[in-house]
């Protein structure tokens, strides 16, 4: 059986001060994420096929009612990929005055689509999130 993860993230990052006292940033994370697994024939060469557990355990757990027994994974033919792509987003400013009170705001951009969903569904989403707080510097 071959098993292979992998990850890529692009991220930017942006800072400027419009005036002394007032600045925006901003930043942007990009991945892409992908696993797999191959050849789940190489499973076969385990023969379990005879030697299954079996054993009840509904009284104690009636979501699972039998306990995990490698002898299953034989009759597997597919298995979830993982393939996914993720969007981070951030925008913020702050001004600050000049009695030490600052105003902050932010908005965040949070993107998740999962584009081969399988044993939990689909997982996608998007968030937003707008904040705002008052500060004071002494």
């Amino acid at each position: 059986m071959d098993y292979r993860t992998e990850a890529h993230t692009i991220l930017t990052s942006i800072s400027y001060n419009i005036l002394p006292n007032w600045s925006i940033s901003s930043d942007l994370a990009y991945t892409m994420g992908r696993g797999d697994i191959t050849n789940f024939d190489d499973f076969n060469s385990h023969r379990y096929d005879d030697a299954k557990l079996d054993l009840d355990v509904s009284s104690v757990n009636p979501n699972m009612p039998y306990l995990y027994d490698a002898a299953y994974t034989n009759q597997m033919d597919s298995y979830s990929d993982l393939d996914y792509e993720q969007l981070d987003f951030n925008l913020s400013t702050s001004y600050i005055m000049d009695n030490g009170i600052g105003l902050h705001f932010n908005y965040t951009l949070f993107y998740f689509d999962d584009q081969d969903p399988y044993v939990y569904g689909d997982q996608g989403n998007t968030v937003h999130v707008l904040s705002g707080f008052l500060s004071y510097r002494f």
